[in-house]
């Protein structure tokens, strides 16, 4: 069984039907089961078809929780996880399904909407170390695209995107799911790809598997910086050990007062030690590999 979960929240009712519409066409229906999670949308989600299982939440959550809702909701043994505003190619579905058994968290490739061009192949993490939101800058990892062309099926890239996401469940599992921790929007990717490469699981984008992802200028729903920068540092204080947070958390100063506000009302704890617990590499290995330039200052401050 393979487990399709959709997260929505004021989706305009003819993507998210064209979404449904594609993925039943494009998948056995045998041997699947779609979930949507309506995120308190405005209008709330309806019309699916009956073998569509629409969960509405009472008060919006955000992007991670409704899949993390979604997840636990779903029964198979094979989980992907999509935008309600996607498109799909005839035999995206067989591509990525030949590489699950690898136990990495795959992404296809990011096509636009209509499928005719791509826009990536998986994506580099970077680091931004500086805070100017008229210039679309806040302190954290970031992301860069690939756009060169892989060779055709999975190969290993840095970071997933794209929003199609499959994993067995066993590594959704290990990883202990989407972060419950975070807000409405933002550092997902980097999050879960941080994670999958830290317990040892890696990350793959199928190349030749093709599904679109339809570009907004603009969210539906209310989005602020401090919710990135808030997940940020959820991010970092569960995944890296103590002396790589004092260091990360440096860049960050000082904290915007609702960012702390949010921070000082979280008890990350829990979260952090079910995130340690998978832990297979240390923090110089992954900074190493993906953020050469935090490398270097972690072994300088350790000199």
């Amino acid at each position: 069984m393979i487990s399709f979960v959709v997260a929505a929240r004021e989706e305009r009712p003819d993507l998210l039907e064209h979404t449904i519409a594609e993925l039943r066409a494009t998948t056995p229906a045998g041997e699947r089961e779609i979930v949507v999670i309506d995120d308190a949308s405005t209008r709330p989600v309806a019309g699916l078809p009956q073998d569509v299982q629409v969960v509405r939440n009472a008060q919006p959550v955000g992007v991670s929780m409704a899949r993390r809702k979604g997840c636990a909701l779903a029964g198979g043994d094979v989980l992907v996880c999509l935008d309600a505003h996607m498109s799909f190619g005839r035999d995206w579905l067989d591509r990525m399904l030949a590489h699950v058994e690898s136990r990495a968290l795959l992404c296809s490739a990011f096509w636009d909407y209509e499928r005719h061009a791509c826009h990536c192949f998986g994506a580099d993490f970077e680091w931004c170390a500086q805070r100017d939101y008229g210039a679309q800058r806040y302190p954290g990892f970031r992301l860069r695209h690939r756009q060169r062309l892989p060779r055709r099926g999975a190969v290993e890239v840095s970071m997933a995107i794209g929003a199609c996401y499959m994993l067995l469940r066993s590594s959704y599992e290990t990883l202990g799911g989407f972060c419950p921790l975070f807000r409405v929007w933002g550092i997902d990717e980097q999050d879960l790809s941080a994670r999958a490469w830290m317990a040892g699981l890696g990350v793959k984008c199928v190349a030749d598997a093709c599904v679109g992802h339809l570009w907004r200028a603009a969210f539906p729903y209310p989005v602020c910086f401090e919710h990135l920068e808030f997940n940020q540092l959820a991010s970092i204080r569960s995944v890296f050990d103590e002396s790589s947070v004092a260091m990360l958390e440096a860049f960050f100063a000082p904290l915007p007062p609702l960012v702390r506000a949010w921070l000082d009302a979280i008890d990350v704890s829990p979260w952090r030690d079910v995130v340690q617990g998978a832990r297979q590499f240390e923090d110089r290995d992954f900074f190493a590999r993906f953020v050469p330039e935090l490398h270097r200052l972690r072994e300088q401050l350790a000199d």
